[in-house]
């Protein structure tokens, strides 16, 4: 694996570059770049291929907090920071927030709170101030740029001078290991524990919502949002999508919806409050209304199932954090885009997007025909069967684009976007 010692040769920042350079030259076109384009630590300066963290400044910058450090892009140019070549406490980056003042937040795994204005790095830290752990999760900045600060012992405020520490021994929260904080207002805010619940903080009392209590799905909460009506939603690893409002909780999850995950990481909304989900194994979710989207390396050109980090621009170009594929820029715009839209489909089709073949598997039914139709409608593949469960089709011949798969079973007629890639 790449340390950032390596990085910070100069031949080796230069290669990189080149590449990256390269790979935007190749890639881009007068009309807009590539459904998913993927940065890693071979092909770009990214210090390293686990990313935990993705946070976009007011400059339209994107900071990826990796297990090596931190690599800031503006779409042209990579910095990248470390311990070897900075005030960073620790190369482990686990979360990355800006106050109203423009400072960068970032949470580390064994280095506490790095605070970094764009010239002068400021670190917080169980050996120079009062913070209680130098694990910190995330961090939360209120309207009065205070931080709060989420660790594995206990829930810290710092108001910029003084800091205090909730936790099991003066406070009812159900445990220390606190991941993850949403401000609802200037009295309430919405915690996210690990093996605790949710938690609700009104002023300094709080209330949990867990197993133990019977009405909570998951303990373990990593991902909150408070959308424009108030209602909370978190991502559990375990608990599915929760929805939670004025003590009312649903869960939607592989039973209850058409979600195709149980096990996510992280939530993000873009500028129609529709989710972009990420999970343990299925990639990367959109939420829709009650429809759901999903791409991951069976049925799309991403690259990794586990998602750790999500951010979305304003232009609605997203940014995923993969566990061991570096960070992949995904833009829904083009036409390749769109997703496989999880339906009750008695039919497995993959791989989508293809380059060659396709196969096509029919479970609880039977296939008597397929018919590929181009956009115009125009029937460019038609097979017919007596009744088979399975078979491949090969499209290489077909030119690369959009093409609509219909099959004919005994229970009705199911349709399917497909692509044809190179």
């Amino acid at each position: 694996m790449i340390s950032f010692k390596h990085i910070s040769n100069s031949f080796m920042n230069s290669s990189r570059r080149l590449s990256v350079l390269l790979l935007l030259l190749i890639t881009i076109n007068a009309s807009a770049q590539p459904t998913f384009l993927q940065f890693d630590r071979f092909n770009s300066p990214l210090p390293d291929n686990t990313c935990h963290a993705i946070a976009i400044d007011w400059q339209g910058r994107k900071w990826f907090g990796t297990e090596y450090g931190i690599a800031v892009y503006d779409d042209v140019n990579w910095t990248v920071y470390g311990t070897a070549n900075s005030g960073l406490t620790n190369n482990s980056i686990k979360h990355i927030t800006f106050d109203s003042q423009h400072r960068a937040w970032i949470s580390t795994q064994n280095g506490g709170v790095c605070v970094f204005d764009g010239s002068t790095w400021t670190s917080y830290t169980t050996l120079n101030s009062g913070i209680s752990s130098d694990f910190v999760r995330s961090v939360t900045i209120d309207r009065f740029d205070h931080a709060w600060v989420c660790t594995n012992n206990g829930l810290n405020y710092f108001d910029g001078l003084n800091w205090s520490v909730y936790n099991m021994s003066n406070s009812t929260l159900p445990v220390d290991n606190i991941a993850v904080m949403a401000i609802e207002s200037d009295s309430l805010r919405w915690i996210g524990t690990v093996n605790g619940g949710f938690v609700k903080m009104q002023d300094t009392a709080f209330t949990t919502y867990n197993h133990s209590t019977g009405n909570f799905p998951d303990n373990t909460i990593t991902s909150i949002i408070i959308d424009s009506s108030h209602i909370k939603w978190t991502a559990c690893p375990a608990g599915a999508l929760v929805r939670f409002f004025n003590g009312a909780i649903f869960a939607y999850n592989t039973v209850s919806s058409l979600i195709p995950s149980n096990t996510l990481t992280m939530l993000a909304a873009d500028s129609l409050q529709n989710f972009y989900i990420g999970s343990f194994d299925k990639g990367l979710i959109k939420r829709v209304g009650n429809d759901y989207y999903n791409w991951d390396t069976q049925n799309s050109l991403m690259p990794d199932d586990l998602i750790y980090a999500l951010a979305v621009e304003r232009n609605g170009v997203v940014w995923c954090g993969t566990a061991t594929q570096g960070v992949v820029r995904f833009d829904e715009n083009n036409v390749s885009g769109t997703g496989e839209l999880v339906t009750n489909s008695p039919l497995s089709i993959f791989p989508n997007p293809t380059s060659g073949l396709l196969h096509v598997n029919a479970t609880k039914t039977e296939m008597k025909s397929i018919r590929i139709s181009d956009t115009q409608g125009r029937s460019v593949v038609s097979k017919s069967f007596s009744s088979i469960a399975s078979v491949t089709l090969d499209v290489k011949e077909l030119p690369v684009g959009v093409y609509f798969l219909s099959v004919q079973t005994g229970d009705g007629i199911y349709s399917k976007k497909i692509i044809r890639t190179e």
